[in-house]
């Protein structure tokens, strides 16, 4: 190797240093994958005549049949592993111990390179993620199915994992609040909302879509419910202006319905100790899916619609309107200054004021309903008091989960998933944007 670089330097050809890096790559896993060999080799000779029954259910000893071969792709290169085979006389059940000690049971690939594909699947389409490895590490993982596999694979266990978390806070056995203390944070928020990721017409069938005209008025999306949990302890010293804590926020996803969905909000709100803190918040539009989860799970929020929503649903108040305003924009403008201050009763006043139904009856319900979005939530919209008290009043957070979570990976020209498919990829990536992966591989003991 050594020679090969050196006679590549001495002709300085194009692309010499990134030569000189493969074959130093190459030399370096061939060394690497020799010391993986010899270590799994001394594994592999330790084969008892009997061995207990992992299913766990019965105290009769498995008995060894054989030592058989299987080879393992690992980040350095394949492996071959030569281990004992055990049989269970009372389950039927074979099984190869070492399998399972080195985390390679049921698959061909190794942890380490079953992560990178996972992670590479999770972030990027299949084909482009096969490409990706290949380039990396030189590796081929024979087909872009093994990738999407693995994927799946790796995703389903990161949906078992976080629902035993869920479980041990949610249970029987789950501990009390601990008390605050001086680190405890004053303001907590969940902050929740809906996106749609495109979906096979077999995952649709019997929906109803959004527009009548599109797909014979079918459905083409199935909805992601995201939530987002982070704390706040201050403010901007020159603005005034809210701040999230650092490294706070963690995420919750799912394609279940709302009650469901309010179960994982509850569990992920009691896991992060969020019952403890002084004054939560439930941030969302106006969908009421959201509301009726705060009203049942978190009774004592503070309950805030994203500002940001209200003054669209203005905007179209006042586009309905126009044909009877004499200045949209001055109209508004006024309705806005309202908003700010929470008064709805002064935005429904400004409508009345305009006598619907003696000069444009046919406005006089639509109108009646863009009025009832602000009356009907008239205590989420004290957006001057939300104000006063530091807390944020838009839902950026979560609508920004919703493309990094959904849009980016499953909102790609030309995708159409099952939920099957598309579930074990966002469970990845909520993981991964709550910067929690080492539940799913956690750090190697030394």
């Amino acid at each position: 190797m050594v020679h090969t670089a050196a006679g590549l330097a001495e002709r300085g050809e194009a692309g010499v240093l990134e030569a000189i890096e493969r074959a130093a790559q190459q030399t370096a896993a061939q060394i690497g994958l020799a010391a993986v060999a010899g270590v799994v080799d001394w594994a592999g000779q330790h084969t008892p005549a009997r061995t207990p029954c992992p299913a766990g259910e019965h105290e009769t000893h498995a008995r060894l049949v054989a030592r058989r071969t299987k080879t393992v792709r690992t980040l350095l290169g394949s492996l071959e592993i030569t281990r004992g085979y055990y049989h269970c006389g009372v389950c039927r059940h074979g099984f190869a111990p070492l399998d399972a000690r080195l985390g390679v049971a049921g698959t061909s690939l190794s942890p380490g390179l079953a992560r990178a594909g996972a992670l590479a699947g999770a972030e990027m389409p299949y084909a482009k993620g096969f490409e990706f490895i290949a380039t990396v590490t030189g590796l081929d993982l024979a087909s872009t199915s093994t990738l999407a596999r693995t994927t799946r694979t790796q995703g389903a266990r990161a949906r078992d994992l976080i629902a035993a978390e869920h479980a041990v806070t949610t249970g029987p056995a789950a501990p009390g609040p601990a008390a605050a203390d001086a680190d405890t944070p004053d303001l907590c928020y969940l902050v929740m909302d809906g996106t749609g990721a495109p979906m096979l017409p077999s995952e649709c069938a019997d929906r109803v879509g959004k527009d009548p005209g599109k797909n014979g008025g079918r459905a083409g999306t199935r909805e992601v419910k995201i939530g987002c949990l982070f704390t706040q302890s201050g403010r901007d010293p020159l603005t005034g202006d809210p701040v999230q804590d650092p490294g706070s926020a963690t995420y919750i996803s799912t394609f279940e319905p709302a009650a469901t969905f309010a179960t994982h909000a509850k569990a992920e709100y009691l896991r992060r100790g969020f019952d403890r803190i002084r004054q939560p918040v439930v941030l969302g539009d106006g969908a009421k899916w959201i509301w009726a989860i705060a009203d049942e799970h978190f009774p004592h929020a503070t309950q805030i619609v994203d500002y940001f929503h209200a003054r669209e649903h203005l905007a179209d108040l006042t586009k309905l309107l126009t044909p009877v305003l004499a200045d949209p924009t001055a109209f508004e403008d006024d309705l806005i200054d309202q908003l700010d201050l929470g008064d709805t009763a002064a935005i429904a006043h400004a409508v009345t004021q305009l006598d619907l139904p003696g000069h444009a009856p046919d406005l006089t319900r639509p109108a009646a309903t863009e009025v009832g979005y602000f009356t009907g939530n008239h205590h989420r919209m004290q957006y001057a008091d939300f104000k006063a008290n530091g807390y944020y009043i838009g839902s950026g957070p979560v609508e920004s989960a919703c493309n990094t979570i959904v849009k980016q990976r499953a909102k790609r020209a030309g995708m159409h998933w099952t939920i099957r498919g598309l579930d074990p990829v966002l469970a990845l990536r909520t993981l991964r944007q709550s910067g929690r992966d080492q539940i799913l591989w956690p750090a190697p003991q030394t």
